[in-house]
């Protein structure tokens, strides 16, 4: 059992360690990616003798890869938005790579500062919630009937035709 915790958890990894690339629509100006920005990262082979699975969880591995590769685009979405429009507009490789690393253009160990030129800081709820969205206007919404879905751990919050706070 011990063994497939391992094989489970190297399927995940490798699943969302493998971005998939976008082709450029149209690029926009950034910087040059500062010296050794990459190198705060190491990249890591990952390995495991599946030897001792059987067929069927052997099977699963390529599942569970995929499962992976949805939820990054979750993530995505969740911490940044748009990723091909962000990835697509970055000429440079090396900061590309970052971008992909950090799920959008801030600098997750440098306190989400903004390592792309045009983005401020980090927004506090991500793409969770609307940007101009105020605490007291949430905590007002999550009185009403919807309050559990807008508290769910798995929605993401946007404004309705009238501006209201509804669950997405």
């Amino acid at each position: 059992m011990k063994r497939m915790g391992i094989v489970l958890g190297a399927a995940l990894a490798l699943g969302a360690c493998q971005p998939q690339r976008a082709e450029p629509e149209e690029r926009m100006e950034t910087r040059e990616a500062e010296p050794n920005l990459l190198s705060k990262y190491t990249t890591v082979r990952l390995t495991t003798d599946t030897s001792a699975l059987t067929d069927a969880q052997r099977q699963m591995i390529p599942l569970l890869i995929e499962a992976c590769r949805q939820m990054d685009q979750v993530f995505w979405k969740e911490a940044f938005g748009d990723r091909r429009q962000l990835l697509s507009s970055i000429e440079d490789p090396e900061l590309r790579r970052f971008a992909e690393i950090n799920y959008g253009p801030w600098d997750r160990l440098d306190g989400n500062r903004p390592f792309l030129d045009g983005y401020g800081p980090k927004p506090p709820g991500a793409n969770f919630y609307p940007q101009d969205m105020s605490k007291e206007e949430f905590e007002a919404a999550a009185q009403g009937e919807q309050g559990d879905a807008l508290r769910s751990l798995y929605t993401l919050i946007r404004r309705d035709g009238e501006g209201r706070l509804q669950p997405s």
